[in-house]
């Protein structure tokens, strides 16, 4: 049982952004994630977040474009500023 928790705590320890408000996060290789229902990211599928949809970008929360907007901008140097102009929840 420790083994299995410490393999869950492993994954939570990631260096992820939160994204609630599209059920997603985003990693340090600026790839967004799925959340699963447990609250990790589901590692097994992802997108970049210059290839993210339509549908992606128009369900994120201002709030949650703005610090989308921060993080791509700390993590790989890109002035991203399309979250700001989509997020409008």
């Amino acid at each position: 049982m420790k083994e299995k928790l410490k393999e869950k705590e492993n994954k939570m320890s990631l260096n992820v952004l939160v994204l609630e408000s599209v059920g997603s996060c985003i990693d340090t290789d600026n790839v967004t994630h799925p959340l699963n229902v447990d609250g990790t990211p589901d590692m097994n599928s992802g997108v970049h977040y210059s290839d993210v949809s339509e549908e992606f970008l128009n369900g994120l929360s201002f709030d949650d474009a703005a610090e989308l907007n921060d993080w791509v901008y700390d993590v790989c140097g890109d002035e991203y500023t399309y979250f700001l102009d989509k997020g409008s929840k």
